[in-house]
């Protein structure tokens, strides 16, 4: 283990902390994160990094630089917040639902990345070690668009291997392998008319939403058991006596494949089409984001996984277990002595597949790289909870943010000074990498 990046996480704690809350109250949603990214911006650059903001076609994404020459390893952070999860850091519900909220504890996962690319640039300063350091700031994760659009803009390309985080209720190396996903907004139009005096001459597009709906939820049942359609209306401030003369519904489409995402959402697009057609009127689409699945690089997980064994859990003190026991509903699960996970999965070799989607999958797919889960609430919680936006400006979200950039930044050092091992990641990325088209 190297000394000196636990030395910089012990003697830089309380800054680090100080701005993991300091963005918990910001609460910036997705491309809103101007507060945000100029707080992580300015730590990197009183750690010596050189900080280059708006890149990659985002006005809020940032690119920060230590060192230079091989290797390049890059840490990836994010930062935005979840709209109506605001609630402060106690163990019963206290929130504004009009206010946004860090419910999946992003505060943390940005400051965490941070940390861990400081403490590296750190210890490679202190022992003369070649190599840079670097620290993508990404926004917008959770409408799968920020990497996508940083990635078609030349980002992340560079990089040797790239290093991530995400606050969960467990700790695993990361053999989690996220949907591919589109998300497309359809947008229908057609005539408006009084809705009680003269509805023959309406051509309602509502009606056009509502019927494609209907063809979606039919397609279920003929789609593989991995496909996940959800859609939610866009909004309308038409009165009821109206008849709308335009109306719109967002849809997002999840798969285990790309492929199988392309073809399920050609059936849906077709499904627009005849919805348009049975009510006379006209439909269009936008596609917001189009995003791959994870290409899971073995090699970085279990690197990760020794890291995080050798270093060994924290621990949680008395205080941090009756607060997560405090969030849990369930009685038995009250009593649990494990409420708050200290284990480690071993790895299997084999993807796990999660229901979910994130952006990361895109950086994964162009160089090798790993996502950690590390425990920042209790078991039986979920994310994008008020219960798990109280975790993050929490104790115990603090020590998972701190454990993980420690993980995080031994990994890297050890990509950095052993270039075996990073020769073994970058083979195992070569043999499994397809080819990599970007369908934004």
């Amino acid at each position: 283990m190297n000394q000196m990046i636990e030395e910089f996480l012990n003697q830089n704690r309380g800054e680090i902390e100080a701005l993991a809350h300091e963005i918990f109250d910001y609460a910036e949603i997705a491309e809103q994160e101007v507060k945000s990214s100029c707080a992580v911006a300015r730590f990197l650059e009183r750690q010596g990094f050189q900080v280059t903001k708006g890149i990659g076609g985002m006005p809020t994404a940032i690119r920060a630089q230590w060192g230079n020459g091989r290797p390049m390893i890059g840490f990836l952070g994010e930062y935005d917040a979840l709209p109506e999860l605001n609630q402060p850091a106690k163990p019963y519900y206290c929130g504004d639902p009009s206010r946004n909220g860090h419910g999946c504890g992003h505060n943390l996962l940005g400051v965490g990345s941070a940390a861990a690319a400081a403490a590296l640039a750190a210890a490679m300063k202190l022992q003369q070690i070649n190599g840079t350091v670097l620290y993508y700031g990404c926004p917008a994760e959770e409408i799968l668009k920020g990497k996508v659009v940083m990635l078609k803009n030349g980002c992340f390309q560079e990089l040797d291997a790239a290093i991530t985080w995400h606050p969960g209720m467990e700790n695993r190396c990361g053999e989690l392998s996220y949907l591919a996903m589109d998300s497309i907004q359809f947008f229908f139009e057609g005539q408006a008319a009084h809705a009680s005096a003269a509805p023959f001459k309406g051509r309602s597009a509502l009606d056009a939403c509502e019927l494609m709906n209907v063809g979606s939820n039919y397609l279920r049942e003929h789609v593989t058991d991995d496909v996940r359609i959800h859609y939610s209306y866009l909004p309308n401030s038409l009165k009821p006596n109206i008849v709308p003369a335009a109306a719109g519904v967002w849809y997002f489409i999840r798969a285990r494949r790309r492929d199988t995402v392309n073809d399920v959402t050609k059936r849906v697009m077709d499904i627009a089409k005849g919805a348009a057609l049975m009510t006379s009127t006209q439909v269009r689409w936008e596609f917001l984001s189009r995003g791959y699945e994870t290409l899971i690089n073995f090699r970085l997980c279990r690197l990760m996984h020794d890291v995080m064994t050798e270093l060994g859990h924290p621990g949680f003190h008395t205080r941090e277990i009756e607060f997560a026991r405090a969030l849990v509903n369930d009685p038995v699960e009250k009593k649990d002595e494990d409420v708050l996970d200290t284990a480690f999965d071993e790895p299997s070799g084999q993807a796990v597949y999660m229901t979910g989607s994130t952006d990361v999958s895109d950086v994964s797919q162009v160089t090798p790289t790993v996502s950690i889960r590390i425990a920042c609430g209790p078991k039986n919680i979920a994310l994008h909870s008020w219960q798990y936006t109280a975790c993050s400006d929490s104790d115990i979200g603090r020590k998972g943010m701190l454990f993980a950039a420690h993980i995080m930044a031994e990994g890297g050092w050890r990509l950095m000074t052993d270039s075996e091992l990073l020769n073994q990641v970058q083979k195992e990325f070569r043999e499994n990498a397809s080819e990599f088209k970007n369908l934004m």
